[in-house]
């Protein structure tokens, strides 16, 4: 388990890298710029990868002092054969990347000289064992790319910036990678452009989470394997989830992929290299998979985990070959020419080996859908190779909201039953997309490894069951969906109705009783209210500019830190996000607020708590001669007005002036607190009246509901 510290280091990568791309990326597209920033990567992984293998080797034979980096290219070429044969290329010590750096800032030519590198360290494996591991690796580091620059000055400059960002990445000791910096930091930059690259991301990156869940359904009572494949590998991050999952070494003889993108097979090459897997130990190719499959001198294969592309097109039966070939052939028929989705499933289990588990995404519509498909199904049931379908939560991939399955096939089964896990709900929402959590992995991999009947989550299907079905292996089909439905008692319905009608009587005549009221007080009838106008304001009311009768300030952005030394309050900002920055901290309470941001400029709160007041509201506290509340409901009033100021919709902003120079009625402070308690009163008696009304417009959608489902459910005569 990582500890704290490594965790920190993780973070700390990340924020790096992400700082990093984000700066060199300018005007190229985030998806293509990551070519250029994982190439680096690997040209700085093997440049520090070989000077350590040379250095380790001199200072183990006495040589305490010898360093590769300073040597002479005459002095290296010596050693370039053995080197070959040994790491599987060669670098000269001036074209490693520490001194290729150096130099890149002045380098007027660093563009052909960078070509130049990249060019002799594919040469260098030429005719060895190790040609097919390194041919056309930089192919996609266009060092003459428009892309990075309209003039070569340009385009250097920026590749200059690419090795320096690069080189102050803390990537640890190449010999002793506590969290798998290069490895880890390509995972981390392939996710950072997935997520913002739409489909082209998910197409052939698949998630860390799916992946090791992948990967542990495959691994179930396993220790260690002997080959892994992926018949679409992609970058190859699934294949690499096998050692990371099992520990190192537990991948006893390699790595098998194939992809038929030429970008995406050369990032999946440089991702074997970047988690430290020797030439020796992987073999992808660029071919495509169903027609042209390259690894027939390999299989049979202990574990295989793949997420094919869903349901594209392929050559099918217009090809007359494949019906022959004796990776479809035993179904007697051919995956459809539109949806090539059983072609891969069939190749993949023709390569699995009789102790061996494939776990393969899936496109769910493929589990039901009849025709050609459905006998596929049928042949795969009936020869009992199906071991489990497990149905996922919806946007766990980059690029596609769809729920995916996973099937799981094995050759050597103990029963002839399959399971069926509904899984839907196993994830935690992360942005926009879905995640699974360890938690949710643990669930379904001991479910599956158990093979445990729980209900609404799991089913172990008799052979005869499927059959009944005829061969649907949708989850759905087996596997009983919690009903969250809510169940509905008319009875309390109906008396919970009756007594909301009742209450919502007593506030309207409430309401008008008080209407009542202020018409008698406004038209100096015998009312309290009026009797104290007559005998306190003889001479009328006096009417004053809001400046002369209470305070007026504007909040003020400050910073963050600032606020976290008092604690935290809300922040008041006209419903605008302060983004980042916390406001000023109001020390008082029952407070009166004018916003003048955006679309709501004009409105007034009234805050009984406190809080920080934001760059975009005034706060008004009354003097002496005026009560707060009475204040509070004379601005209230004046809202149409200052909603017609918008700060930033080409409109003059609310400023201070317009809001000092407003006019207020000023009676005697007993004739305020009377006019207060009397809207006070009618606001509370609206409000009741507003969540009774709410709630009886709430419960007559449930008594529709209720009568709908009696009215659209007739019986039967038999019933």
């Amino acid at each position: 388990m990582i500890d704290n510290k490594k965790e920190q280091e993780r973070d700390e990568l990340h924020r790096a890298i992400w700082a990093i791309a984000d700066e060199l990326r300018g005007a190229v597209d985030g998806w293509d710029f990551k070519n250029y920033v994982l190439g680096t990567m690997f040209y700085r992984y093997i440049s520090e990868n070989i000077t350590a293998y040379i250095n380790d080797g001199e200072h183990a034979a006495g040589n305490t002092s010898f360093d590769y980096t300073k040597l002479s290219d005459k002095d290296a070429e010596q050693a370039r054969e053995d080197l070959v044969k040994e790491k599987g290329f060669f670098i000269l010590p001036s074209e490693l990347f520490c001194n290729v750096r150096a130099k890149a800032i002045h380098d007027e030519n660093l563009n052909e000289t960078l070509e130049q590198v990249f060019s002799h360290i594919e040469e260098s494996a030429q005719g060895s064992d190790s040609e097919n591991s390194f041919a056309g690796l930089f192919d996609d580091f266009d060092v003459n790319s428009n892309k990075l620059g309209s003039t070569v000055a340009k385009r250097n400059e920026r590749l200059a910036k690419l090795l320096e960002g690069v080189a102050s990445m803390n990537l640890g000791n190449v010999k002793n990678h506590d969290i798998d910096a290069f490895g880890d930091a390509y995972e981390y930059l392939m996710t950072m452009y997935a997520s913002n690259a739409g489909k082209s991301g998910g197409e052939f990156f698949t998630p860390a989470d799916v992946s090791e869940l992948l990967t542990r359904l495959g691994t179930v009572g396993k220790k260690t394997v002997n080959k892994v494949y992926d018949p679409a590998c992609g970058s190859g991050s699934l294949l690499l989830k096998a050692e990371k999952v099992l520990g190192k070494d537990a991948v006893l003889n390699g790595f098998y992929g194939q992809e038929i993108n030429i970008t995406t097979y050369n990032l999946c090459r440089i991702n074997m290299f970047l988690h430290d897997i020797g030439f020796d130990k992987f073999d992808i190719a660029c071919e495509d998979t169903l027609i042209n499959p390259q690894h027939w001198d390999d299989e049979p294969f202990e574990l295989i985990v793949s997420n094919p592309p869903y349901s594209i097109k392929w050559e099918g039966d217009d090809n007359p070959l494949l019906i022959n070939d004796q990776r479809f052939a035993p179904a007697g028929v051919l995956a459809p020419k539109s949806k090539a989705d059983f072609a891969f499933i069939m190749h993949s289990l023709s390569w699995l080996a009789p102790n061996g588990v494939a776990a393969i995404v899936c496109f769910p519509g493929i589990m039901s859908r009849p025709g050609v498909e459905q006998k596929i199904r049928k042949y795969l049931v009936d020869n009992n190779y199906v071991d489990c379908i497990i149905q996922l939560p919806a946007n766990l991939f980059f690029g596609t909201p769809i729920a995916t399955c996973i099937m799981v096939l094995r050759k050597g089964k103990k029963d002839n039953k399959t399971l069926f896990i509904e899984a839907t709900d196993e994830c935690v929402k992360i942005t926009n997309n879905n995640k699974l959590t360890e938690e949710n992995i643990n669930r379904i991999v001991d479910v599956y490894s158990n093979r445990n009947e729980i209900r609404y989550f799991s089913h172990l299907a008799d052979y005869e069951e499927i059959v009944e079905k005829n061969y649907n292996l949708s989850v759905s089909s087996f596997v009983e969906k919690v009903d969250k439905k809510e169940k509905i008692n008319i009875d309390e319905l109906t008396a919970f109705l009756e007594k909301t009608v009742s209450k919502k009587s007593i506030l309207v005549e409430n309401i008008n009783n008080i209407v009542n009221e202020i018409k008698s007080s406004t038209s100096l009838g015998t009312t309290e209210l009026s009797n104290l106008i007559s005998k306190l304001c003889p001479s009328g009311v006096e009417y004053c500019e809001l400046e002369t009768v209470c305070s007026i300030t504007k909040g003020v952005q400050i910073n963050k830190s600032d606020m976290q030394k008092e604690g935290s309050y809300p922040v008041i900002n006209g419903g605008i996000n302060p983004s980042g920055y916390i406001e000023q901290y109001n020390q008082d309470e029952n407070t009166i607020t004018i916003s003048q941001g955006g679309a709501s400029a004009g409105y007034v709160n009234w805050i009984t708590t406190k809080f920080w007041a934001g760059a975009h509201c005034y706060i008004l506290k009354p003097k002496k001669a005026i009560l707060n509340r009475y204040l509070f409901h004379f601005v209230k009033g004046q809202e149409k007005k200052l909603q017609e100021c918008q700060y930033g919709a080409g409109i003059p902003a609310l400023g201070k002036s317009t809001v000092s120079k407003l006019v207020i009625p000023v009676p005697p402070i007993p004739v305020q607190q009377e006019i207060v308690n009397l809207l006070d009163k009618f606001t509370e008696l609206t409000a009741e009246l507003t969540a009774e009304l709410t709630a009886e417009l709430t419960a007559r959608l449930k008594q529709y509901d209720y009568y709908r489902e009696i009215l659209m459910t007739p019986k039967n005569k038999n019933d």
